[in-house]
């Protein structure tokens, strides 16, 4: 079974690992047999490559191409201007401005904002009990362009329907696994995430400011990696392009070295899910390495836009597999009571360490020793505290 929480690997035999697409139409309709079906879809595309395009997903295109335009037309301002929201937290970075293990400097600027409803007094977001992931999170607040004039406001209504798409799709999760349909969403009632708008110079502009050009490997002169392979350190990433996913490849479990192109959907938003989620499901839902690899020639006079909203549950969260085991036994799945082995990561550890490769983590992960599933499958138990302990950004 797929769905209502049972357990299994894909066959390595069953034939090439393709995103597929989901209609999420019929998810919240008064079709059970839709709904049903979506569920398992969600299920399967979670196990087997951990990456998903929807469509019908609920958002408005009017939304969509809002906060599409606002941040093109932010990207094309002067320098000058856009540097007066310039922070490497909340707000503008420019090209070159930061390195990053992921995407390197050059080759990309970006804005991004954090939460953008939440009560300022609440001692969650204040930091006043003595707690300083408050203070990592919300010690400063969202800059917002003055130009365009809209930005605050497009951008902002953007962040919350990526938000209440999460909660969506938090609930068909819960239900894929056999736990209640809030379990996901009860850890992300004060989230922590981020809304990122990215742009990609045409590699022309890029070459200019390179030190040093960062390509698929030594042997391949016509390829050139945007962003490098890593994996997110999300429970899921929703992504938005503006013309299409171009380039973006994902590298599933069992299909060797062989990278997957993602298919340009019309109308469609990007699903991937991040480490937090792998963690809490001992490894059954994957968190995929991907990257984004062009070609010079095609990309030399055209530039990439794209927005990402990486979704982090609350900061004090504990991303715990016994706990969902236990849940999905108390609920009816065929789990079964089984003696776990603790170990405990913080939301910064798993920051700082999950985008690195080859990555600690997993390493880790694979010397741990297995204890038996249902039917024979072994499954790593573990445990994640999402925010604990000393906070390095």
């Amino acid at each position: 079974s797929r769905s209502g929480g049972g357990f299994g690997f894909r066959d390595p035999m069953s034939g090439p690992v393709l995103v597929p697409t989901i209609d999420f139409g019929g998810f919240e309709g008064p079709d059970s047999v839709a709904h049903a079906r979506v569920v398992s879809q969600l299920a399967t595309a979670c196990q087997d490559v951990g990456f998903f395009l929807v469509v019908n997903h609920g958002i408005d295109e009017t939304v969509l191409s809002d906060a599409l335009s606002v941040s093109r037309c932010f990207f094309h301002l002067p320098l000058r201007q856009k540097m007066r929201v310039a922070n490497t937290k909340k707000g503008y970075i420019p090209v070159g401005g930061c390195e990053n293990a992921v995407r390197p400097s050059s080759l990309h600027e970006k804005f991004s904002c954090g939460p953008v409803d939440f009560d300022k007094t609440d001692e969650y977001y204040a930091g006043t009990d003595g707690d300083p992931r408050a203070e990592l999170f919300f010690g400063e607040p969202n800059l917002w362009p003055s130009e365009p004039t809209t930005f605050e406001r497009k951008y902002a209504k953007y962040y919350r329907e990526c938000t209440e798409f999460t909660a969506r799709l938090h609930r068909g999760f819960a239900e894929a696994l056999g736990v209640p349909t809030d379990y996901f969403e009860s850890k992300s009632t004060k989230h922590v995430s981020n809304l990122v708008a990215l742009r990609y110079p045409p590699v022309a502009d890029a070459e200019r400011t390179q030190k040093e050009k960062t390509r698929t490997s030594p042997e391949d002169t016509q390829t050139r990696l945007l962003v490098k392979p890593h994996t997110d350190p999300t429970d899921l990433t929703v992504l938005l392009f503006e013309h299409g996913p171009c380039g973006l490849q994902v590298l599933p479990d069992g299909a060797g070295e062989t990278w997957v192109d993602v298919p340009a959907v019309k109308n469609s938003l990007l699903v991937n899910l991040g480490d937090a989620t792998q963690f809490w499901t001992n490894d059954v839902w994957r968190s995929t390495r991907h990257r984004v690899a062009v070609d010079e020639e095609t990309h030399k006079n055209t530039d990439r836009m794209s927005l990402v909203f990486f979704h982090a549950p609350n900061y004090d969260t504990v991303v715990d597999a016994r706990e969902l085991s236990d849940l999905q036994t108390e609920h009816g799945c065929d789990e079964g009571k089984k003696s776990h082995q603790r170990h405990t990561w913080t939301t910064t550890e798993i920051r700082a360490v999950s985008i690195r490769e080859p990555n600690p983590l997993r390493a880790a992960w694979t010397e741990r020793p297995r204890v038996a599933g249902p039917a024979g499958v072994g499954k790593r138990q573990r445990t994640r505290v999402v925010g604990k302990g000393k906070t390095v950004v």
